[in-house]
C-alpha cells in the first residue's frame, strides 16, 4: 500500500474512505521525533472516527487506524492495532460519542492507549462527560484519600471506555480493555511499557484511565511486567484537588501533562483558572460581552467544587495569539471563536514542531459537495420556499469550502466515485 498522503482503502459497498495525510510528517523519521511529538501523532488517530456512522463504526475506524499506522511508520516506528477501535455510540447508528483503541509496537511491544477527544457532532459527549462537572464523584479504587473524587462527567467517560467491547472480528473482539490486558500479561514473561494518552477530553480521560488501571493492576497484571506512563494533551482537571494530589503521587515523573496557555480548554475548571479567560486574548482581541458571560456561567457550572489541574510540572507550550485568524472588521466574538478552535487544536502540532496530521478537511469538501441538498433539506423541513434554499446552499459551500481549507478538525468521510 502507498504511503503518500492519500490513502485510501476500500469500505463498506462502492465507498472509498480517504484520509488526506499530509506528505510532510509521513516522510519524517522516528529520529526526527521526541515522545512528546510520537503521542501527539497517535493520540490524533482515534479522532478518525468522529464523522463516521453506522452500524459498523468500529470496523470502519480500525480501517482508517491501521491504515494510518502503516503510513506513518516513518515518524512512529511499526505499530499495530491490538484491540479496537472501542466505540460508545449513543443511539443505533449514531456518530461514536468515546472512541478508543490499543496499539501494540512490533519491535518493543509498548502497548498505547489511545483516547479520543470530544466528539463535536454527539451532544451526549458536550452534555454529560464535558460540562456535567457541578457534581463530582469518589474515586473507589486504589488508596485514595478521603475527599478525592472526579467530576461527574469524567466518571461517566471513564464508565463509557471501561465498558468498551469491540465486535468480534476487530483485534481484541468480545472483550473490555481489562480482559485484553489480563490476556496479554498472561503470555508475558518480562517488563512492558503501556503509554495512555490523550487529548481534550482525551487529555481528563487518559490519565483518569491510567489511574484505574494502576489502582487495578493486580487483577489484569499480576506480576506487575505493565509500567504505565500519561501523555495528556490540550485537557481539562478531570476532578477536584485531593483527586490532583493522588494522581499526582501515583505517577511522578510518568505524568506528563502538555498544554497550551492560550487554550480555553485546559483553563477548566478551576474558577481562578476560568476567570482568566474573559481577557486572554487581549490586547490582539477585544473583549466581548457575550464571551464574558459565557465564561461566567462556566464559573457558575463548577458550582463551588475546588478543582485542580494535576502535574504541577506540566510542559506549558509557548503559545502565541494566531494573527492570521484575526480580522479588524469581524465582531470580537468572531475572532474569539476562531483564535479557540485554533489554539486547541492546530496550535498543538506548530509548537511542538510537527505537521498536522491531515492535508486538507476531508469533512469540509464534503460539506461542499452537498451544500445544495443539505440546505435544501433543512428548509422544506421548515417550509421556506426553493429560492431562499440556494441562497443558504451558497452560504453553506463558502463556509465549507473555507474550512476544508483550514483543518481544525480530522475529519475523514467516505468519498464518492465521482472524485470531487
Amino acid at each position: 500500500m502507498s504511503t503518500g498522503a492519500g490513502l485510501a482503502l476500500k469500505g463498506i459497498g462502492n465507498m472509498t474512505k480517504l484520509i488526506d495525510l499530509n506528505p510532510q510528517l509521513c516522510e519524517m523519521s522516528c529520529k526526527d521525533l521526541d515522545l512528546t511529538q510520537r503521542n501527539l501523532i497517535l493520540a490524533f488517530l482515534p479522532y478518525l472516527g468522529v464523522p463516521l456512522t453506522g452500524t459498523d463504526v468500529s470496523q470502519q475506524a480500525g480501517e482508517l487506524v491501521e491504515t494510518s499506522l502503516e503510513a506513518l511508520q516513518g515518524p512512529l516506528g511499526p505499530w499495530e492495532l491490538a484491540w479496537g477501535p472501542g466505540v460508545l455510540q449513543v443511539l443505533p447508528g449514531a456518530v461514536p460519542a468515546n472512541t478508543m483503541f490499543v496499539a501494540r509496537q512490533r519491535e518493543t511491544r509498548e502497548l498505547f492507549i489511545s483516547i479520543a477527544g470530544t466528539n463535536p457532532f454527539s451532544a451526549y459527549a458536550w452534555l454529560a462527560e464535558d460540562f456535567d462537572v457541578d457534581e463530582s464523584r469518589p474515586w473507589g479504587y486504589g488508596d485514595a484519600p478521603a475527599g478525592a473524587a472526579t467530576s461527574k462527567a469524567t466518571l461517566t467517560g471513564l464508565r463509557a471506555l471501561q465498558g468498551m467491547v469491540p465486535p468480534p472480528e476487530m483485534p481484541g473482539g468480545n472483550v473490555t480493555l481489562a480482559e485484553f490486558l489480563a490476556e496479554q500479561f498472561d503470555n508475558e514473561t518480562g517488563p512492558i511499557d503501556i503509554t495512555v494518552s490523550g487529548h481534550s477530553l482525551g487529555g481528563a480521560l487518559s490519565p483518569t484511565l491510567a489511574l484505574w488501571l494502576l489502582d487495578t493492576q493486580q487483577e489484569w497484571d499480576p506480576e506487575s511486567l505493565a509500567t504505565i506512563s500519561i501523555y495528556a494533551y490540550a485537557g481539562p482537571s478531570p476532578g477536584n484537588k485531593e483527586f490532583a494530589k493522588y494522581i499526582d503521587q501515583r505517577f511522578g515523573e510518568r505524568l506528563k501533562r502538555i498544554f497550551n496557555p492560550l487554550d480555553v480548554v485546559t483553563h477548566a475548571w478551576k474558577v481562578s483558572d476560568l476567570a482568566e479567560l474573559k481577557a486572554l486574548y487581549t490586547p490582539d482581541i477585544s473583549r466581548d460581552a457575550l464571551w464574558d458571560r459565557a465564561v461566567d456561567f462556566l464559573i457558575a457550572t463548577t458550582n463551588g467544587i475546588q478543582y485542580r489541574q494535576i502535574d504541577p510540572g506540566a510542559i506549558a507550550l509557548d503559545g502565541e495569539v494566531k494573527q492570521e485568524l484575526v480580522f479588524r472588521w469581524t465582531l470580537p466574538l468572531v475572532n474569539l471563536v476562531g483564535q479557540v478552535l485554533y489554539q486547541h487544536t492546530l496550535a498543538y502540532f506548530e509548537l511542538l514542531g510537527i505537521a498536522y496530521p491531515e492535508k486538507q478537511s476531508a469533512l469540509g469538501r464534503h460539506l461542499a459537495h452537498q451544500s445544495d441538498d443539505i440546505a435544501s433539506e433543512i428548509l422544506k423541513r421548515t417550509g421556506v420556499w426553493w429560492p431562499l434554499s440556494k441562497a443558504l446552499g451558497v452560504g453553506l459551500r463558502v463556509a465549507a469550502e473555507v474550512y476544508s481549507r483550514t483543518p481544525l478538525l480530522p475529519s475523514p468521510v467516505p468519498e464518492t466515485g465521482s472524485g470531487k
